[in-house]
């Protein structure tokens, strides 16, 4: 009797394998619910922690694992709605992981719809993505899965060992224990095989090895549950194994594994579909060994489980009626066998035709999606159509608006330059006529300063004359005295200087200093006097016209102040000004 009960096994594992990154828990733990068909919680953190969050990203995931969620329990519809959902937002979002994530969903729903061609094209664009970017190996770890599942299962040599090999290379990077544990369990089915085809012993070392680490990493699983599913999975692929690759069959050693999985499943609530596998197996095991009886006994547990659970493949029920004929009819119970014989061709009838509603209600849904695909495409191109002719008709409003604007401008240009032209030649004007005042006003200035600079010169020149007379006189007073007391005539100092006051000093040298400045000054005096005015009135003028005061005056005349004031006054009269009049002033001004 062919058995192929670990190999249906592996692909019982292609169901629950769920995309994800590598640091994002939400996804493991979506992934580890699945695995371990705890249904309601993996929708729970699917619809509270992915399609709520305000990340598109995730959205897009819990979309893709929610599709994932509806396959498991058989629900089509709502699975390619949840895709077409997360396609949505992808293209949106035109992020390229997004998308390559999307394609990674619709690769396992073309899988499970045998569509070979779509599978292949979306799985490969999904990895080539997914390839070029860091801290996605989880995520590669189920696609190179996938795709090696669906080889195995059509037989496929083409990239088989690649697969099985990448996919536990990413599964060691990405640290995720159930991942590396599967992946351990496909590289020791791979070299089984190997050895099986070449019978190289190193392909059973290597084997071995593999199944062994597989082992470590099952102990190394947190939750439970996971956990005990990886073990029974263990030690039914040990005890498949051996009975592969043994010359002789190894009954007890088959058994010891096939027990130790049992005692695990038995009490592992999430395990009933491995179970009835395990019992195909012992009953296997005992009908090798011609103990018919009891491997019918588990035969029958093994129909007991599989007949009322969904989750068991329908293979595996194909598998459990066939065994039973035919150890019914080695227990010479005909009836019995021809019973599970034709429960065998009603079972596939039944199977075949369930299977051919499922593939045409599921290729129904295909096709009317990609109806539904060409649908939304021919509205985009048609939106596109609509958007370029609406920037076109846009454009042509905007060039004309353009062309109007620029028509005003130009006019308004226009206006503005000929108006900055009169306003340039009103500036020119006005700045002419400023230009003409301000040389005036400097003209004013330079003649005022003139003016003002012979006044000061003047003055300069009366304060240098005066200077002049009071140090000449002074000299020739010094030098009289000296004179005087060389010659021993002056015995009294009171007496010379009394003598020195009383001298009328000849007045030729004073009239000759003031006739450099002003050559008229004495002849213009006489003509304004009323009364004849003598030599000493004209030495006062000259002396007040010098700006001297009274007591400079006293000094160089040798005179008491009050002397000088009494001349001043009898120098006004003889002029014939008014008691209030200033004579200096008066004298000053005649030759101002």
């Amino acid at each position: 009797m062919k058995r192929k009960i670990w190999i249906l096994f592996l692909v019982l594992l292609t169901q629950y394998t769920k995309a994800q990154s590598d640091f994002n828990k939400d996804q493991q733990l979506v992934y580890t619910y699945l695995y371990s068909k705890d249904y309601e919680n993996a929708k729970s953190i699917i619809d509270n922690n992915l399609l709520k969050s305000d990340d598109i990203h995730n959205k897009i995931i819990g979309y893709v694992l929610l599709a994932d969620y509806y396959r498991s329990i058989k629900k089509e519809v709502e699975s390619i709605e949840a895709l077409e959902k997360a396609k949505a937002l992808a293209r949106k979002n035109k992020n390229k992981v997004d998308i390559a994530f999307v394609e990674y969903g619709y690769a396992q729903y073309y899988d499970k719809i045998n569509q070979q061609e779509l599978f292949l094209k979306s799985i490969n664009k999904s990895i080539n993505e997914m390839s070029k970017h860091k801290n996605e190996n989880f995520i590669l770890t189920q696609m190179y899965f996938l795709r090696f599942s669906n080889k195995l299962r059509k037989s496929l040599e083409s990239g088989f060992r690649s697969d099985v090999i990448n996919a536990n290379k990413h599964a060691l990077l990405g640290k995720n224990n159930l991942q590396i544990n599967f992946t351990f369990n496909n590289l020791g089915y791979y070299y089984q095989k190997q050895f099986e085809d070449t019978n190289n012993k190193k392909f059973l070392d290597s084997s071995v090895t593999s199944y062994n680490n597989a082992y470590k990493y099952a102990l190394l699983i947190k939750e439970e549950s996971v956990r005990n599913r990886c073990l029974v999975v263990h030690y039914l692929n040990k005890s498949s194994s051996i009975i592969k690759t043994s010359k002789e069959y190894p009954h007890e050693e088959s058994l010891k594994y096939s027990m130790q999985a049992l005692n695990i499943g038995k009490n592992s609530p999430n395990c009933s579909d491995i179970v009835a596998l395990i019992y195909i197996n012992i009953g296997d095991s005992y009908f090798k060994r011609e103990e018919f009886e009891t491997a019918k006994n588990y035969f029958l547990k093994a129909e007991e489980l599989a007949m009322n659970d969904n989750k068991i493949f329908p293979a595996h029920k194909i598998i459990i009626l066939n065994n039973l004929s035919i150890t019914y009819e080695h227990l010479d119970q005909l009836d019995k066998a021809l019973e599970y014989e034709r429960k065998v061709k009603e079972f596939i009838q039944q199977n075949d035709q369930e299977q051919f509603d499922n593939n045409t209600k599921s290729l129904e849904i295909f096709y009317n999606t990609e109806q539904k695909n060409q649908q939304i495409k021919q509205l985009e191109e048609k939106n596109q159509i609509y958007s370029k002719q609406k920037f076109l008709y846009i454009g042509i409003i905007l060039l004309a608006i353009a062309g109007v604007i620029f028509l005003m401008y130009m006019l308004y240009y226009k206006l503005k330059s000929n108006k900055q032209k009169t306003d340039l030649l009103e500036a020119e004007r006005y700045e002419a006529e400023l230009n003409l005042e301000l040389e005036k006003q400097e003209k004013a200035r330079i003649k005022a300063e003139q003016e003002l600079l012979a006044l000061q010169q003047e003055q300069l020149n009366k304060q240098a004359l005066a200077t002049s007379l009071q140090l000449k006189q002074k000299n020739s007073f010094l030098n009289e005295l000296k004179e005087k007391i060389k010659d021993k005539e002056a015995l009294n100092l009171d007496r010379i200087l009394k003598d020195e006051r009383l001298m009328d000093d000849d007045f030729n040298e004073i009239q000759n200093i003031i006739k450099e400045v002003h050559p008229n000054f004495f002849n213009k005096l006489s003509e304004v006097s009323k009364s004849k005015l003598t030599n000493q009135d004209m030495k006062y003028a000259a002396y007040l016209y010098l700006n001297m005061d009274n007591v400079q005056i006293a000094n160089v005349m040798k005179v008491e102040t009050k002397t000088v004031r009494m001349a001043k006054y009898r120098l006004k009269q003889k002029i014939g000004l008014e008691k209030e009049a200033d004579l200096q002033t008066f004298i000053q001004s005649l030759f101002s």
